[in-house]
């Protein structure tokens, strides 16, 4: 097999298997397993980021999605595969969506199948795969397909894994996370804490929507209980922390840790909605890659009640929060004001 080794994994074959392992989940993910005790191999690209891999007795397979022979080489002897990798965007060109979300995850699918060893595929998907309802749902509501790019290619992406799964025999686990945040996250911490050290974060219908926030921690550890879980095959799971906060309390949150003003202005989701229509209407036509002032998909995360139900994860492999919002902010700000988290958002001079 061709790959490096690093660390203190020795000659003891992986069997365990990350995708996606050098982003923000799947970094915290290796490091929880290796915690555990598991023998873990990762696939990177080639020049990717191994920072947040650094020090792990991991092996590292060089390859990507779109790499059927290095999928093989990476999925190889293992028993069980973890599927983080994916475009989590709300500005990109579809074509670059389907190529990681879809047309990726099936070949990471088909390459777990023909392994052998695999007795347990994790695929990674989010709850946007719902279509954003004004109230949240359980896992008996079928995804729904409303037009944005990203929802629309996580959807069609778990159903691409789930045709390869049945094709091959494979036990499949689909856990479909709401909005995780903590040390690293550049979507929920990093971009906000930006906007809010700017001046520029406003709310949408005042903020007052619960997250459903999940600490990366408790998204590690239900990961591994989902896919070590004999009650999970064929099944799929919501996941987010049981307490209920508010966008506004999370982004005071942040604010306060980062001694800046809370946000004073609030759009109402109508001209939130037409603000987003029309950037992304210019954007587009200008075929502009930077995201554009405000899209649809944050408009409706940011407006929808998050809260979907748990119940079932907490039945079949006893999911649950060890880590509390209090305590994950806490982190999280410890890391915002830290070497790595200053070089992410650099600080004017009031905080130097």
């Amino acid at each position: 097999m061709t790959a490096d080794r690093a660390g203190g994994a020795g000659d003891r074959p992986a069997d365990v298997l990350i995708v996606g392992a050098t982003g923000f989940i799947g970094s915290r993910l290796a490091r929880r397993l290796v915690a555990h005790g598991d023998r873990v191999r990762v696939l990177v690209r080639a020049g990717s980021d191994r920072s947040g891999l650094a020090g792990l007795p991991v092996e590292f397979v060089v390859g990507d999605l779109g790499d059927p022979a290095a999928l093989r080489r990476a999925a190889d002897g293992v028993h069980r595969v973890y599927n983080c990798a994916g475009l989590s965007a709300d500005w990109a060109p579809r074509v670059e969506f389907r190529r990681v979300n879809v047309d990726g995850c099936r070949n990471l699918a088909r390459a777990a199948g023909d392994a052998g060893t695999v007795r347990r595929l994790l695929h990674v998907s989010t709850t946007d795969v719902y279509g954003y309802p004004a109230r949240p749902c359980d896992e008996s509501a079928p995804p729904r397909d409303i037009g944005l790019p990203y929802s629309s290619s996580k959807a069609r992406g778990e159903l691409a894994v789930r045709e390869e799964a049945a094709a091959a025999g494979l036990p499949l686990t689909v856990i479909r996370p709401v909005s995780v945040y903590g040390p690293g996250s550049k979507d929920f911490v990093v971009e906000i804490a930006g906007l809010l050290l700017r001046g520029q974060m406003v709310h949408i219908s005042r903020g007052t929507a619960p997250a459903g926030l999940l600490y990366v921690d408790n998204a590690a550890e239900a990961m591994i209980a989902a896919c070590e879980s004999a009650d999970t095959v064929g099944r799929a799971y919501n996941l987010r922390d049981t307490e209920e906060t508010t966008w506004r309390e999370y982004v005071a949150a942040l604010a306060r840790g980062l001694d800046v003003p809370q946000p004073r202005l609030s759009l109402p989701r109508p001209v939130a909605m037409g603000v987003a229509c029309a950037s992304e209407a210019v954007y587009g036509a200008l075929r502009l890659t930077s995201r554009p002032l405000l899209t649809r998909h944050a408009v409706n995360l940011f407006n929808r009640d998050q809260s979907f139900p748990v119940g079932r994860a907490q039945a079949d492999f006893g999911f649950k929060s060890t880590v509390t919002f209090e305590e994950g902010m806490r982190r999280t700000l410890d890391w915002l004001h830290s070497a790595e988290g200053r070089a992410l958002l650099p600080r004017g001079r009031r905080d130097a």
